[in-house]
């Protein structure tokens, strides 16, 4: 049911109401592949890293430069998102869609092919402004297309789907390790296959039918409502020209959305980077072989990958609040426990008595983010602003996490060899305990709503409804 007394009509009934079809499953597939591509080429360069450390000509023996490398995918993503982000609200959803996936494979084929520090820091910046752009594109086609019952769930999918490539990432790294110091350029090229396919098949693809109506194309509209679901809407010609403005996320209205946005997924992504980019040399420093890190590195992202489908069993259950919630305080104590073990046990040189509990904590870590915040990125900012902004408020959201991620993966090697790595645990735990209090009293529930209910958009202004003939939504006085 809609809700009628804050004036939101039911503007979206066929795409809202609709059963899950195939078409809904491509759409979330496409998308999903792109983000899985993501997770691998952002995950990789943690392997990579250790085979281009013996490499001269990377001059990567110097701590600053490989921060720079490691995080050179993440600074592209900064201007990525946020730009295509505004762009995708400007100029429509599948235009950067096809676009951004041309520049993804081009540039994995520059990385695999660079020969000194400069080149492989300029293409995977560029190759970051790609990502960024996919991130803010594909999650808010599968949003726009996806019904209101189970939106959460195919948004989960797409995050799971990250989980996922990173996953992939770990496990070809290690069994490519063996082929000796120009694996790490095999590690990146096998990404180009699958991302020619996704291209092709992203072609397809219709555009989002509120972006349409937003863009004042309301017959064009109601024919992709008809093509997706076998039914279309009436849409009122109130919802055309609306005006895409950075500046709307910072109105009275959407500022407390944008500050949680900012503050939650930020804080999230300075603890998830600073320990999934260097979970294997943690575990290097705790005293296992290199090989061995990476295996368990693997190990750990395969376990992420569980914590993204039990998200996507819950989230539209029992809401984003909770799950958020839940993730940030599994974060928060494992990271804790191990900064109390890597300070005081390995000092006494008893890391092999408590290696299943440092295991254990690992696990819950990768768990409990994949269940919270580390899906919830993916789904909040999606949920919580009007169709004109939601790309911009997506790369708005990126943009101010990548901040986060740059921060995570440059600090932590600082803060280890200044402190030790105890304090570094214990500085991501604190960002682990904002996320928390930034959830209590900033976020809000949207489970089960449409996303005009959330936002408040309304094109027809509480008129009671009726279904017409062909399955086309009207309403009462034949609007």
């Amino acid at each position: 049911m809609k809700d009628k007394e804050n004036g939101v009509g039911p503007v979206y009934d066929a795409l809202d109401d609709a059963p899950i079809s195939k078409t809904h499953l491509r759409i979330t597939a496409l998308s999903a592949a792109g983000t899985m591509l993501d997770g691998y080429d952002i995950s990789i360069i943690s392997v990579a890293l250790i085979l281009l450390y013996t490499v001269p000509t990377f001059g990567l023996n110097n701590p600053d430069a490989r921060a720079l490398i490691a995080a050179s995918t993440v600074i592209g993503m900064f201007f990525g998102a946020i730009i295509f982000g505004y762009l995708t609200d400007l100029k429509g959803r599948k235009l950067m869609y096809v676009w951004d996936m041309v520049i993804f494979i081009v540039m994995t084929i520059l990385i695999s092919i660079s020969f000194n520090f400069e080149s492989l820091f300029i293409f995977r910046f560029i190759l970051g402004i790609a990502i960024g752009a996919d991130y803010a594109i594909s999650s808010t086609i599968i949003a726009e297309f996806s019904p209101a019952k189970t939106r959460g769930k195919l948004l989960v999918t797409n995050v799971l789907s990250w989980f996922t490539g990173s996953a992939v990432a770990a496990f070809v790294g290690y069994f490519l390790l063996p082929l000796g110091s120009d694996a790490w350029r095999y590690m990146f090229l096998l990404g180009i296959i699958p991302a020619i396919v996704v291209l092709i098949l992203r072609k397809d693809v219709p555009e989002s039918a509120r972006w349409l109506a937003k863009s004042g194309q309301t017959d064009n509209a109601r024919k992709v409502e008809k093509e997706i679901t076998g039914k279309s809407d009436i849409l009122p010609e109130t919802t055309s020209n609306v005006r895409t403005s950075f500046l709307k996320l910072f109105s009275r209205k959407y500022i407390k959305s944008t500050l949680f946005i900012g503050i939650f997924w930020f804080s999230f992504d300075v603890a998830f980077y600073g320990i999934g980019i260097f979970s294997p040399t943690i575990l290097t420093i705790l005293g296992l072989s290199s090989n061995l890190a990476i295996l368990g590195s693997a190990i750990f992202d395969l376990f992420a990958v569980i914590g993204g489908i039990l998200a996507m069993v819950f989230i539209d259950r029992l809401g984003r609040k909770t799950i958020t919630l839940i993730g940030f305080s599994g974060m928060a104590i494992s990271l804790l426990v191990l900064a109390l073990i890597t300070h005081f046990v390995t000092k006494a040189g008893l890391v092999a008595t408590v290696a299943p509990i440092v295991f254990a904590m690992f696990l819950m870590f990768e768990i409990t983010q994949a269940i919270g915040p580390g899906s919830t990125d993916f789904v909040y900012p999606l949920e919580l602003f009007p169709t004109s902004e939601r790309a911009t408020a997506v790369g708005f959201g990126t943009s101010v996490s990548r901040v986060g991620a740059i921060l995570g993966i440059t600090t932590f090697p600082f803060i280890v060899a200044s402190y030790g790595i105890s304090t570094s645990l214990l500085f991501f735990m604190g960002f682990a305990v904002v996320g928390i209090l930034s959830t209590l009293f900033l976020g809000t529930e949207t489970k089960g709503k449409t996303l005009e209910e959330i936002t408040g958009e309304s094109s027809v202004q509480n008129l009671p409804i009726k279904k017409g003939i062909e399955g086309e939504t009207v309403t009462e006085d034949g609007i």
